[in-house]
């Protein structure tokens, strides 16, 4: 069989796809990890350049305005010509490939992050657009055709705001089911040294507008990861895909919890993808690089000072003032690129074991103890003893958690994954229903024993084994 990836952007993508071996690297390990041979079972990249009118890359280019234009009254947007040249090239591609397996690997956000006034939701509407386009010329819907998002990366033009707002909308369409997005690769930790921006060809400069040949190879193994992941069920028997369970690191350690220690320190609980657990800190991850905390009301940013690796899944922050009340976690906010003391960017994320980095929501995250399920179901919540707050919000994972002993409250948003909660208490513990009517929420036994609540139109819902019936006043709304 053939699986496909078509890779888009403008000029890292092509840099990854005729200069630094990345996309071929990301080819290669998505085969190696599915067990393919590659010949009677293959992985084959989508991709031109230098083509007439069919290309899928544009140097230099916005997706806002190069490739989609805004229609004459400004509420959705049209074909530009970068667009229909992508679209030629898939137009060409004869039918029986075109019925493939296929996946957009989607390496754009340069020219766009320039944008201080974009927002997720301009962004996500112009892409849902493209998307739309582009599967129609496949002929494959949302289900069949998934995009594998590479998170904004660090582009000196580009503002805090434009790269954030594409981070945002990025995450939020990832976490519709509907759309069919993952991220695909996080590129903070990278060198983007691949420009002479002094001239001089003796001395390498850090923090350009291009990736180095080694930030494109990594890009295109953590691309691959996910990738194999989103194909798992066409790992052959033995491969480490199969042997996994079809599970793969590909998401890396998730921060699902900030919690305050005095005034000048924030513990970090987190949730593992398919590792164990966090790696050594090099010495400018140990100096708290990427790690700021935002005060919502007046927009004062703090960066921290140190960053110590407690246990497998726990860090510990060190700030040089207080923290405000307000105080919301960011990790690489804004252009976001983890510069360390020789300006070098490879290796000053916090990893796991397996090498992947440390992410926070692009939202941010409130400094308020809460704990954020997972987006990957396959991760363990670290709610332990005592009365724990459990947010299950959107693109939460779901999969089968566990509050520990004490008086949970388990906020359910819209959103948000079927999830299982293994140790639900009536009477003691409480479900909290938020931007969530009362009249959505439809109660029956579940299969095996227990209940089930559905609160939403997809069939989502909250499953409680071993529970006959709740207490009164074990479902809040808010």
């Amino acid at each position: 069989m053939q699986l496909n990836v078509l890779l888009r952007g403008q000029s890292n993508a092509q840099l990854m796809g005729d200069y630094n071996g990345g996309a071929q690297a990301m080819v290669d390990r998505v085969e190696e990890l599915l067990g393919f041979d590659g010949a009677t079972d293959r992985v084959a990249l989508e991709y031109s350049s230098q083509a007439r009118n069919a290309n899928t890359v544009f140097s230099g280019t916005a997706l806002l305005g190069d490739w989609l234009k805004p229609t004459a009254d400004a509420l959705g947007w049209t074909t530009g010509r970068l667009e229909q040249s992508l679209l030629n090239y898939v137009g060409e591609l004869p039918a029986a490939r075109k019925a493939e397996p296929t996946a957009v690997v989607w390496l754009h956000s340069e020219y766009d992050s320039r944008d201080a006034t974009l927002t997720p939701a301009e962004w996500q509407g112009a892409l849902r657009s493209e998307a739309a386009q582009l599967r129609a010329a496949y002929g494959q819907d949302a289900a069949a055709l998934p995009y594998h998002f590479v998170s904004a990366i660090p582009y000196p033009d580009g503002t805090d705001a434009g790269h954030q707002a594409i981070r945002i909308g990025m995450e939020e369409l990832a976490a519709d089911p509907a759309f069919n997005a993952r991220i695909g690769a996080r590129a903070l930790d990278t060198d983007m040294s691949f420009d002479n921006l002094d001239g001089n060809s003796k001395t390498r400069d850090y923090g350009g507008s291009h990736q180095s040949n080694p930030d494109g190879m990594q890009t295109g193994e953590r691309l691959a990861l996910s990738l194999a992941q989103d194909w798992a069920e066409h790992a052959k028997p033995g491969s480490p895909i199969a042997l996994a369970g079809g599970q793969a690191d590909d998401l890396g350690p998730q921060v699902v919890q900030a919690s305050r220690i005095g005034d000048r320190q924030l513990a970090l609980a987190v949730a593992h993808d398919a590792a164990g657990s966090l790696a050594p800190l090099d010495a400018d991850a140990a100096r708290g690089t990427g790690w700021t905390t935002i005060a919502d009301a007046t927009g004062a940013a703090m960066a921290a000072t140190a960053a110590t690796v407690t246990g497998p899944d726990s860090l510990l922050l060190d700030f040089a003032k207080p923290l405000p009340a307000d105080a919301r976690l960011f990790y690489g906010h804004g252009y976001g690129r983890l510069a360390g003391a020789e300006g070098g960017g490879r290796g000053n994320a916090v990893y796991d074991e397996q090498g992947m980095p440390i992410w926070v929501d692009a939202h941010g995250l409130a400094a308020d103890g809460t704990i954020h399920a997972p987006v990957t179901a396959a991760a363990t919540l670290p709610a332990g003893e005592g009365a724990d707050v459990v947010s299950l919000g959107a693109g939460s994972g779901g999969g089968v958690l566990a509050g520990g002993a004490g008086a949970d409250r388990w906020l359910v948003a819209p959103g948000a994954g079927s999830a299982t909660i293994a140790d639900f208490a009536p009477g003691e513990d409480h479900l909290v229903f938020t931007g969530i009517a009362a009249e959505s929420l439809t109660t029956a036994p579940a299969e095996g024993g227990g209940l089930v609540i559905t609160f939403d139109a997809a069939g989502h819902g909250v499953t409680l084994p071993g529970i006959a019936a709740l207490a009164p006043g074990d479902i809040l709304f808010a």
